[in-house]
């Protein structure tokens, strides 16, 4: 089948180069073959225009037979070529199905004609098996297989984004309103256009001199659906925002910059504390629906401040299941959770059999409500002092939802996995992506006796009393708010279910442990942090 369609690609390459010379050059040639006859004939009586008119033709048939076989030549280079691009591709991806280690594939670097596409290939697998810690003896950033993979993409780029700058110079001249206008476009389209999308941000902070509200809310709007939080252009629309709020008294539009702010995890506290000022103002509107979008917000950054309490307390106060959907409601209720919020009365009324019969039977209950039960249930077991409702049967089916993981957490959690073996005398000390029973997966578990001797796994359930147990928390750059770097509002709840469960917490940042960092910095920055661990374990057992 291979060599049928290579076949068909070298005749179609062939029809394409030479039919036109070809019948020219034949047509030309039977008419000069006459002439050249006659003109044998005639030889004698032949008189100089005829012979010019001769030797015209001779070298208009040379040019002819010189092109032609220029164009022949070309077809058959182009042939070759893509004969040789085809057995090299063949021959890359034999050799690469049977590559099995970082060496066998930085041999296959050098093949000739290697194609971007295989480069890329490569790159990725050479890549898959750092992150997955089989490269233990090779610098790969210093080898010249590896340099000259990635000058073979960077090369492809390079061309790439010539093309780019010079499609994107159409948009250079546009006004602020027709800057604007392009992203909301691109929204719209669902077209995530990078390049497009920092050249307009770049230029509506650089030339624009205030937005005004709606503005704002059509670019905030707009970077959450199209998930582009460029922190400058926030910080411009932010600052903006602060002498456009008090001016506004739509409350439509104030919901829908605070819901905005809350997908793009952007944290103000001064922008959300403006808006605070104006949920109890008889000029504004708001509804239910719109307080319960921004109490949602306000958990989704986990904002506090003495202004927004209020607000939160007074809303707790007020709000019941009857005034929505069962959906709804249940996020109402794991925001309060979030925001330290929720009291008995909150709790009772999502735990009910009746409450979760009825969310069932509308087949409401994916993955991400079932996590936000498990919160809630896990808050009414351990936060709640005087709880006294029900809560999820302990065979429930919902105990054992999947819960997904990003591929950076992968990566994080291989990362402290080999630091942990190097740490810790083997495996056998400790545990990772275990499940809470909470809604959410601890990253590592190890655990210490009294005496601060580790516990090996297979003795955790007989020495329950008197030990310690750690978790390890790994957090990206996604678990954090951009502006403030607070942790967002369920990794929070996550820290606190976990400490008040009894478990001593170690929170890892991306800032200081990186899969980019050598093995011996990731080591040295977690022994650090266990060691702290102890040394509070201490303090509290003297005290």
């Amino acid at each position: 089948m291979t060599m049928l369609q290579f076949s068909a690609m070298l005749y179609t390459a062939t029809a394409r180069f030479t039919p036109r010379a070809s019948w020219r050059f034949t047509a030309l040639m039977a008419c000069n073959s006459s002439t050249a006859i006659t003109g044998e004939q005639s030889a004698v009586s032949m008189n100089e225009d005829n012979e010019d008119k001769f030797l015209k033709m001779q070298n208009i048939t040379n040019k002819i037979k010189e092109q032609t076989s220029n164009e022949v030549l070309h077809s058959r280079e182009e042939k070759n070529d893509r004969r040789k691009q085809w057995n090299g591709s063949d021959i890359f991806s034999k050799q690469f199905q049977v590559a099995k280690t970082v060496e066998d594939l930085l041999d296959l670097a050098v093949l000739p004609s290697l194609t971007v596409t295989n480069a890329l290939k490569l790159i990725s697998s050479i890549t898959n098996q750092i992150n997955s810690g089989k490269l233990q003896t090779i610098n790969i950033e210093d080898d010249e297989r590896f340099i000259h993979l990635r000058k073979i993409v960077q090369n492809k780029d390079e061309i790439n984004n010539i093309r780019l700058s010079s499609d994107l110079s159409k948009y250079s001249q546009l006004s602020t309103p027709a800057m604007i206008a392009v992203i909301a476009s691109l929204r719209e389209q669902g077209k995530r256009n990078t390049p497009l999308l920092k050249m307009l941000s770049y230029n509506i902070v650089k030339y624009n001199v205030a937005l005004d509200i709606k503005q704002c809310a059509t670019l905030l709007y707009s970077m959450a659906v199209l998930n582009f939080p460029d922190k400058v252009l926030l910080e411009k629309i932010t600052s903006d925002l602060m002498i456009c709020i008090p001016r506004n008294n739509n409350a439509a539009i104030n919901k829908s910059i605070i819901t905005s702010l809350g997908f793009l995890h952007y944290k103000n506290e001064n922008v959300l504390d403006a808006f605070c000022d104006t949920f109890f103002m008889t000029s504004m509107n708001y509804k239910f629906l719109d307080y319960s979008s921004i109490l949602q917000t306000f958990a989704a950054l986990r904002h506090k401040s003495k202004k927004a309490n209020l607000f939160i307390r007074t809303f707790a106060e007020h709000a019941n299941r009857f005034q929505t959907t069962c959906v709804e409601w249940l996020d109402i209720v794991w925001s309060l959770a979030v925001l330290d919020a929720a009291q008995s009365q909150h709790i009772k009324s999502v735990l009910e059999p009746k409450f979760l019969k009825l969310i069932k039977t509308h087949d409401q209950l994916n993955v991400s409500k079932i996590l936000k039960l498990l919160n809630i249930n896990a808050v009414a077991q351990f936060v709640l002092k005087d709880y006294k409702g029900p809560f999820l049967e302990k065979n429930s089916e919902m105990f054992n939802v999947s819960i997904g993981k990003s591929k950076e957490k992968e990566i994080n959690i291989n990362a402290l996995s080999e630091a942990l073996k190097e740490i810790l005398p083997s495996s056998s000390y400790f545990k990772t992506n275990i499940n809470a029973n909470m809604g959410f997966l601890i990253d590592a578990e190890y655990r210490i006796n009294d005496q601060y001797r580790l516990v090996k796994v297979e003795d955790w359930n007989k020495q329950s009393e008197n030990v310690r147990r750690i978790a390890i928390m790994v957090h990206d750059y996604y678990d954090y708010c951009i502006g403030q770097n607070d942790f967002i509002g369920p990794v929070y709840l996550y820290t606190q279910l976990l400490k008040a469960r009894g478990y001593n917490l170690i929170s890892i940042s991306h800032e200081n442990f990186s899969i980019q960092d050598n093995l011996k910095k990731r080591i040295a920055y977690l022994k650090q942090c266990m060691d702290n661990v102890q040394m509070r374990s201490e303090q509290t057992k003297l005290i």
